[in-house]
């Protein structure tokens, strides 16, 4: 009898070990799921709370299907907000197609644009307030999209009025290789004196193909100063980007005796801003560069040479031309050499000839 009580107690005490340990696991499973859900709602409010940021992101990756581009991409824009794509040609002059579409809750879009086929383009993805937007995205990002910031964010003109949009710009190269990831633009530090009216202009590279000069640049001039390259009647315009800098294409020629040179005038169709900024007459522009209108006194402008000098240029071409002319040289004195060898062994053979002969 004692030993069936033993028994029985020993069961009863295993009985109560798994007992606790089942409730001890189920314990652990809650507190698991507990916090796999406070997790994740924890995301959806880090999610909730970057939608709407002021500092506007974009990613995503375009692709070519037969006749179209497919853009699908990732936003931190508020759902509802208005969005533009467009394929441009014509070195901007054309717009071939567009469409336009509403961020999705999740902050996506997709967008459908028709192929242009032939020729350079760019692919541009705008949000921006000169085209419909509700109400509540007006009040968020401000009427001009003033309260927007970051990277992707640039300024433009309105109806004589300075807004602000946010924009991805991808270019397209029939005949290249085309990167159509969109990816955050990387900037140049802002100068500490930018908008100072003691303008500088520096330039960072300028190459040529035979075709069209290549001129890249930096400065402190304001974001959207127009300014202008001119080398003998091959000029090209260009606003500044928001760290200063700019870029020039233009038809390549070679020239003698004729001065590179980019100019800056505020009272050339310039943003109200810059005209503050400057002076509407450039009477603010001080410095080196500053220089007087020699139709109008009262007129002052930026004016930078350019230091590019066509004989050194093609020196430079020809330096490359000259080191593959080096190499055919040597393949041409190998070749001569190689002859003139046979020639040595054939002479020595017809002389062994003819002493046998004798």
């Amino acid at each position: 009898m004692k030993k069936y009580i033993m028994v029985a107690i020993a069961s009863l005490l295993l009985m109560l070990t798994a007992g606790c340990g089942l409730l001890s696991k189920g314990k652990e499973k809650v507190e698991d799921a507990t916090a796999d859900g406070e997790e994740k709602q924890a995301e959806e409010k880090q999610a909730e709370a970057e939608l709407g940021d002021y500092e506007v992101t974009f990613s995503g990756e375009v692709t070519e299907e037969d006749d179209q581009f497919i853009i699908d991409g990732e936003s931190n824009l508020l759902p509802g907000s208005r969005i533009v794509g467009e394929i441009v040609v014509d070195d901007g002059e054309t717009v071939f197609s567009d469409a336009s579409e509403l961020i999705e809750e999740d902050g996506s879009f997709h967008i459908e644009l028709e192929h242009h086929q032939y020729g350079d383009a760019e692919i541009i993805v705008r949000f921006d307030f000169d085209n419909v937007q509700d109400d509540e995205i007006l009040r968020h990002y401000g009427d001009k999209g003033q309260k927007l910031e970051g990277p992707f964010i640039y300024k433009h003109e309105v109806r004589s009025e300075v807004y602000q949009k946010a924009e991805v710009n991808l270019p397209y190269d029939t005949d290249g290789e085309n990167n159509l990831t969109i990816e955050t633009p990387e900037w140049m530090e802002i100068p500490e004196d930018y908008g100072d009216p003691r303008v500088w202009v520096e330039v960072d590279e300028l190459t040529e193909d035979g075709e069209h000069f290549y001129l890249d640049g930096h400065s402190n001039l304001m974001e959207g100063s127009e300014i202008e390259v001119q080398y003998g009647n091959n000029r090209d315009k260009t606003n500044v980007r928001p760290d200063g800098s700019f870029s020039f294409t233009f038809d390549y020629e070679y020239l003698e005796d004729k001065e590179m040179l980019i100019t800056f005038r505020p009272n050339m169709f310039q943003w109200n801003e810059i005209e503050e900024a400057y002076g509407k007459n450039g009477q603010n522009l001080v410095g080196n560069l500053a220089k007087k209108d020699r139709f109008d006194s009262s007129k002052q402008y930026v004016e930078k040479e350019v230091d590019w000098d066509p004989d050194e240029a093609e020196l430079k071409s020809d330096d490359n031309n000259d080191e593959s002319s080096d190499d055919e040289a040597t393949a041409d004195d190998d070749e001569a050499e190689d002859k003139d060898k046979q020639d040595d062994d054939k002479k020595e053979d017809s002389d062994d000839e003819e002493k046998d002969k004798e």
